[in-house]
This record gives C-alpha cells, structure tokens and sequence, in this order.
C-alpha cells in the first residue's frame, strides 16, 4: 500500500516512524510536552492517510462543539449531489418559523446556502448561541452580512431532516460514520439540544480524534474513500471556497474556515508561496485541520473547554506542531483566531466574498 492510496480500514496505519513520513519526532514531542500544560487532550497528526504522530486520549469520544458544523455540511454535499437538498430552497418555502418574535417575511427569504455559510439575516435568538451579540432583527438582509450565528446551522439541522426524512444520526451513520468506519463513534453520538429560545435544537455530536481524522482524510482526498466518491469532488471545493471574510486573511465557505500557509521555496515548485488550508474549529480551541496541497490532517481537541488553551496558547502550540514538518513554514497569522472563543468578542464584518 503507497503513501498516496493509503486508507484506514477498521484500524489506522501507522508510520515506523514520524521521520519516515516526513516529519520531525523530536519537534512533535516538544509540541506535546507543551501540550500537556494547557489543557489540550489529544492530537493526532496524519500524513498520506499513515498516522505520523499520535499524543493524548485519540480514542476518546468527547463534545466536538461547533466542529459539528463542517460535519453537517459534509453530509449535505451527498444530498446536494443526488437533489435530494438544493441550496437555493428558502425558509419560507420549507414553512420554517419560531416562536414569538416570529420571523418576518423578509428574514424567510434566507436559503439553505446563506444558512450554510451563516448570513442568512435571521438574528432570532437560538439554543446554543454563546454570548455574542447579533445585529438587531432586520438591519441586513440574506447573503450580506456575514455573522457566526447559531440558529443559521441550527436551522440547516432541521430542513435537512425535513428534506431528507431521515433522522439526522441515521442519516449521518449510514451516509459518513459507517463507510469511514470509524472506530468510537456510534449513532447514539448525535444527539439534541433543546431550549427556549427557539423552535428548532441543536444537533451535538461527540467523536474522538481518530474518527475526526477521518472525516479529515476524506476531505482531503477530495471526497473519494478507497474505490467509493462518497461526497463530490465538486463539494470540497466549494466548501473550502471562502464566501466571506470574518477577519484579516480569514475566509468562511461551507461551514469550513479557509487560512494560508506557507511552503520552504525549495520544497514549493507551484509558483506561489501561500497555500490554502481549511480546518473546521469548536469551542475550546479544538479543530481538525486539513492541508491538501501536503497530504497532512491534523485534530486538536480539548475534553474540558472551560479550560482549553487560550488563543496565545493555541498560537504556539500550532507553531511547535507545524514546525515538525520538514517543509512547513510558520502559517501566516493565527489560524483558529476566529474560530472559537474569540468569536464571543468579535464584531461582526459585512460580506466580502463570494454570492449565491
């Protein structure tokens, strides 16, 4: 089996070493020893499909967070691609409401894409929200004013339920879990989360960081799992195309966010230095980062969120890690600094990317 077709079955393959998949032992124990020292619980570093390094509690199945996102919209690739879901569908045609203050007939224009990429205009309240605070209800309309807001992916939950009639664990078990056969989740991983605020939960999802991995692996292999597309290869793609920018080199598309990196010139024969990335991020600084230009998935994840690293910590630690490969240069600017707790605090951007 060769680096560039390898697959794990129903256990990872891993390498002789760190050195033999080009990275460096010695860099990652380092990145580890820190680790240990400010709350992280696993990591898990996959090179070609072969596990380079491993560190912590990898089978552990703990609360992804906001990581569950980039999972759901993985799943709505595959209906997208058989018509099951069309992402210009609106809310107000999937007879979606909440309780009172119902929505206006301008906030059920939102489609299913303006959901998935979280400037749909709706700023009811949600379960789960956090505490950031949305713009008042109306100030902007569908598709332009990015904000990471709650009811946007608690919404995309329910109309795919509805559009699919099919349970989303089911759906989510059948469809990803079991073709990557995963070795800790289980369908009773994927559950509900109900509150006032709002008519429609959260989805929650527990996993560990060897079936994150996978999900990982299979993005960045474009969506092909041994002989099988499982998701178009047109999806990841799209998915990792920024729609808009929350913040300075910081790109949001599918429910994924987009950042740059940089290649050692030696090592970098495209004719560019920067290079896209993309990575799927939840409370607690935790992620799953994936890099297709270098074959490379890397998962971070925190057991107890309320004492994760904080940012600065979670900057050195990505610095320490990415240093361990051989042709990796420090990325350019932090990479989850939008994507967990400093979304709490940060001010909301109007859109500059892409339109539906």
């Amino acid at each position: 089996m060769t680096a560039d077709i390898a697959y794990p079955a129903e256990n990872w393959t891993y390498a002789a070493s760190p050195e033999a998949v080009g990275w460096s032992g010695a860099q990652l124990e380092a990145a580890y020893d820190f680790a240990a020292t400010i709350g992280t619980s696993a990591i898990f570093v996959v090179q070609d499909g072969i596990v380079a390094s491993e560190w912590g509690a990898v089978s552990y199945t703990g609360g992804i967070a906001s990581m569950r996102k980039s999972l759901l919209s993985a799943l709505i690739g595959i209906h997208v691609a058989e018509g099951t879901i069309d992402l210009r569908t609106t809310i107000a045609e999937l007879g979606i409401d909440d309780c009172e203050p119902v929505l206006t007939q301008q906030e059920k224009q939102a489609t299913i894409a303006d959901l998935l990429t979280s400037r749909s205009g709706v700023y009811h309240a949600a379960v789960d929200q956090g505490p950031s605070i949305p713009p008042a209800r109306g100030r902007y309309q569908r598709g332009e004013y990015w904000f990471y807001n709650n009811w946007d992916f608690n919404v995309l939950g329910v109309a795919v339920r509805q559009l699919t009639g099919i349970p989303l664990a089911d759906d989510f078990d059948e469809r990803i879990a079991t073709p990557l056969q995963m070795q800790d989740f289980r369908r009773d991983h994927f559950y509900f989360k109900t509150g006032p605020q709002s008519l429609h939960p959260a989805y929650k999802i527990r996993m560990s960081p060897r079936d994150l991995a996978r999900v990982g692996l299979l993005f960045q292999r474009e969506g092909q799992w041994q002989d099988r597309q499982l998701i178009p290869a047109e999806w990841i793609r799209a998915s990792a195309t920024a729609y808009a920018h929350p913040g300075p080199a910081i790109g949001y598309g599918y429910s994924w966010w987009i950042g740059k990196y940089r290649l050692d010139s030696s090592e970098d024969n495209s004719g560019c230095a920067d290079h896209s990335f993309y990575w799927a991020s939840g409370l607690g600084n935790q992620y799953l980062m994936v890099f297709p230009l270098l074959g490379t998935v890397i998962v971070h994840t925190v057991a107890d969120t309320n004492n994760g690293p904080t940012d600065e910590q979670l900057e050195t630690l990505q610095n320490k890690l990415l240093g361990g490969k051989l042709i990796l240069r420090p990325i350019q600017g932090p990479v989850t600094r939008y994507g967990s707790e400093m979304l709490a605090r940060h001010e909301s951007r109007p859109l500059t990317g892409k339109s539906e």
